[in-house]
């Protein structure tokens, strides 16, 4: 008697040793609706050397019962689907973790130079208070030992941050608080793009540019007859498109 054949595709894999469920489409005639309808059924298939992939098209054929269930075994990988899903799914996995990884050195960077600047703001708060003191001899009752001891921490404080003289008009932490941060030209276009279109809509030095760039998208209306406002838009996208070069100068950080 010959053996059972199907076609079928690796379902599920790596949840029992050596065993594989594959799932078989076939075509059966159901008299209720008259026609033949696609049904499919799944079989536990025997995998002798686990090579079988989730995603795999394969061949079965029955063999002696090796359990209640399972009675086929694989004959043939016609499809090895299955290795390149696992080869995609591990690169993913692998881009992921370095994302995570950059992500998370990136953030104890940021952690640190926030750190280091609290204890920036600390201690000149604390130059602060020590100024204060010197200048009103406040709680010292004339003991020069506590009063060398806060000169001396003046001094180091002052030196740590080389501060001349305090208080100071000079900049001595960089809170860098309001410098604009963007990774791509893009960004960099968005945070300056009501700079860019003021200079665009009311430079003169511009105009030619401003005008050629509308008339590339009202090639047969004069842009006298066109709002402002539409004006003002066609130049935006216009502007936030990297590939596009700008004659407007950026203003400095």
């Amino acid at each position: 008697m010959a053996k059972q054949n199907f076609v079928g595709l690796v379902v599920s894999q790596g949840k029992m040793n050596k065993t594989v469920k594959v799932r078989v489409l076939g075509k059966v005639y159901d008299r209720r609706v008259d026609k033949e309808i696609v049904r499919r059924k799944d079989y536990l298939v025997h995998d002798q050397g686990n090579i079988c992939k989730e995603g795999d098209v394969v061949r079965i054929e029955s063999i002696p019962k090796l359990s209640k269930r399972k009675a086929f075994a694989i004959a043939e990988i016609k499809e090895n689907r299955g290795q390149q899903f696992a080869e995609y799914e591990d690169i993913a996995k692998r881009r992921i973790q370095e994302e995570d990884e950059a992500e998370a050195r990136k953030f104890l960077e940021s952690r640190k130079q926030f750190s280091n600047l609290i204890t920036q703001l600390e201690d000149l708060k604390r130059l602060d208070e020590l100024n204060f003191s010197l200048q009103n001899e406040l709680d010292l009752e004339n003991d020069d030992k506590k009063h060398e001891s806060l000169i001396n921490e003046v001094k180091s404080i002052r030196e740590k941050y080389g501060i001349k003289s305090w208080p100071t008009t000079e900049p001595v932490v960089d809170l860098e608080l309001n410098k604009p941060i963007w990774e791509t030209e893009t960004q960099r276009r968005t945070y300056f793009i009501k700079h860019i279109l003021d200079e665009l809509m009311n430079k003169e030095m511009y105009k030619e540019f401003k005008e050629k760039v509308l008339q590339s998208y009202f090639k047969d209306k004069p842009i006298e007859e066109v709002s402002k406002a539409i004006q003002k838009n066609v130049l935006r996208k216009y502007v936030l498109d990297e590939k596009n070069e700008i004659p407007v100068q950026f203003p400095a950080n």
